[in-house]
């Protein structure tokens, strides 16, 4: 049969099943806490393909300006959550293994820039199966638990220039390639200097 070798990064154990279920059930329900997370899924790029990605960015800024993202906090986002009560995070570090799919190649080869964000980004031409399915699965995951999901079409991409001009750019990017073997729940904290972000 297939190798299923796509999992979750996590800092701790997993919990029970038992556990993970409880605590799904009771997502919705929570009453607010003063110590809440701010958490997202995403795919996490290696440390070549975080370099390629640098350098986009530092061509795209030739052109559009702005301000490139750090190299350490470039991701492609999955499913945003927001705020989250700590209680919560047990069940979120430990999906079920239904939801996951076999790693896949993803080559980030086309680019541009959104006016009305000025957010200049980089995003698959074609997006691999795999990484659509993912999105989906833990996005039908996280509802059945009570989760609250925006309702849109996923349209990956990872940001390489915030406050961009969106004037025209050069001509098609070199494309950056890396095998998915794993997605991240990440912590998000708001700081004077931008978002920052923890596995």
């Amino acid at each position: 049969g297939e190798t299923r070798i796509y999992r979750p990064r996590r800092g701790h154990r997993r919990a029970s099943n038992r556990t993970d279920r409880m605590a799904a059930g009771t997502a919705v329900r929570q009453t607010l806490s003063a110590n809440r997370q701010r958490v997202f899924f995403a795919l996490w790029p290696d440390a070549r393909a975080r370099a390629d990605l640098a350098q986009a960015a530092l061509r795209m800024q030739r052109a559009a300006h702005g301000r490139c993202t750090q190299e350490g906090s470039m991701h492609l986002t999955l499913v945003f959550l927001g705020e989250v009560d700590e209680q919560i995070m047990p069940c979120l570090l430990a999906p079920p293994r239904s939801v996951f799919t076999s790693a896949f190649l993803l080559a980030l080869d086309h680019w541009g820039c959104w006016a009305h964000s000025g957010i200049g980004w980089t995003a698959p031409s074609h997006i691999p199966e795999a990484m659509r399915d993912l999105a989906a699965n833990l996005g039908g995951w996280l509802r059945s638990q009570g989760f609250e999901l925006e309702r849109r079409a996923f349209t990956p991409h990872i940001t390489l220039i915030r406050k961009a001009r969106c004037t025209p750019l050069p001509d098609a990017m070199t494309p950056v390639v890396w095998q998915v073997n794993e997605c991240a729940l990440i912590r998000s904290q708001l700081a004077p200097g931008g978002s920052r972000y923890q596995v």
